[in-house]
C-alpha cells in the first residue's frame, strides 16, 4: 500500500473515531480523552525515559491517568471542586516512590514525570471541560468545533505554505513551516470560526472567531514545542501507532498549548 493511501485511510478512521466519540455522548468523549491522554503519556515516557525500568517509565502514565479520571468526576459534578487539591497527594506519591528506586538519578526521572503530566495530562483535562461550557448538560459543539478549528489550522497552513510559502517561520525547529502558511491559516481558520458560529451558538460569533485565532497561534506554538522535543531526541516521529502519521503525540501536539489558551480565554471573557 502506498504511503498516500496509508495516510488517507488512517486519517479517515482517526477523524471518524474522534468525531463519533465527541458527538455520541459525554462518556464516549471522556473515554476518547482518557485513551488519548494514556497513549500520549505512554509515548512521551517511552521517548524521554527509554533506558528506565517499568516503574520509572510507567508511574507517570498511572499518575496522569488517575488525574484525568479525577478531573472528569469534578467536571461532571460527581465530586466537589475541592477534589482538585487531591492532585497534590498524587504528586507527593511520585516523590515518595523515589525513595525506593535507587538509580542514582531519581530526580531526573521525577522531573520528566512532572513534565509529562503538566505538558499532556492537564491540557487534555481542560479540554474535557469544553463540553460543559455555558451549559448544565454536555454539549458537543465546543469540543468538536475546537477539533475542527485545529484541523483547519493545520490543513490551511500546509496548503497555503506549500503554494505560497517563501519565508520561514521558525527554521531552526521546523524548516517546513512558513510565515505565509501561518498567515493563511490564521485568516482562513478565523473564517471557519465564523462559519461554525452559524451552526452552533454555545458561544458568540466573536468568541468563535477569537477562539479560532487562538487555536492557530497557540496550536502552531504547540506544534513547534513538540518539534523541539523530537529534535532534542533526534527522532522524526513520536511513535508508529498511526500508520503514515507517526505517533499520537504527533497528532495532538497542537492542543497541548492551544487548549489551555482557549480555556483561559473563555473563562475570562464569559
Amino acid at each position: 500500500m502506498s504511503n498516500f493511501w496509508q495516510r488517507a485511510i488512517t486519517g479517515s478512521l482517526f477523524v471518524i473515531a474522534l468525531v463519533t466519540c465527541t458527538i455520541w455522548s459525554e462518556w464516549s468523549f471522556f473515554v476518547l480523552l482518557f485513551v488519548v491522554n494514556f497513549l500520549c503519556l505512554l509515548e512521551f515516557f517511552e521517548l524521554v525515559l527509554p533506558d528506565k525500568n517499568w516503574i520509572e517509565k510507567y508511574l507517570g502514565v498511572i499518575a496522569g491517568s488517575i488525574i484525568n479520571i479525577m478531573f472528569v468526576f469534578i467536571i461532571r459534578g460527581n465530586v466537589s471542586h475541592g477534589w482538585y487539591y487531591h492532585i497534590i497527594p498524587v504528586f507527593m506519591l511520585l516523590f515518595l516512590v523515589k525513595l525506593f528506586e535507587n538509580t542514582g538519578r531519581e530526580f531526573d526521572t521525577l522531573a520528566y514525570q512532572f513534565l509529562g503530566i503538566i505538558y499532556i495530562c492537564l491540557p487534555i483535562s481542560m479540554l474535557a471541560d469544553f463540553g460543559y461550557f455555558n451549559a448544565i448538560h454536555y454539549s458537543f459543539a465546543l469540543p468538536l468545533g475546537f477539533f475542527i478549528l485545529q484541523w483547519s489550522s493545520d490543513t490551511f497552513a500546509y496548503l497555503v505554505g506549500r503554494q505560497f510559502g517563501k519565508h520561514k517561520l521558525f527554521e531552526r525547529i521546523s524548516p517546513k513551516k512558513t510565515m505565509e502558511g501561518f498567515i493563511g491559516a490564521l485568516v482562513l481558520t478565523v473564517a471557519m470560526g465564523y462559519l461554525l458560529s452559524r451552526f452552533w451558538d454555545d458561544i458568540s460569533s466573536q468568541d468563535w472567531m477569537i477562539v479560532a485565532a487562538i487555536v492557530v497561534v497557540f496550536g502552531t506554538l504547540g506544534d513547534l514545542v513538540e518539534s523541539l522535543l523530537k529534535r532534542n531526541l533526534s527522532i522524526k516521529d513520536s511513535g508508529s501507532i498511526l500508520p503514515g502519521h507517526g505517533g499520537v503525540l504527533d497528532r495532538f501536539d497542537g492542543i497541548f498549548i492551544s487548549a489551555p489558551a482557549v480555556y483561559f480565554y473563555l473563562l475570562l471573557s464569559n
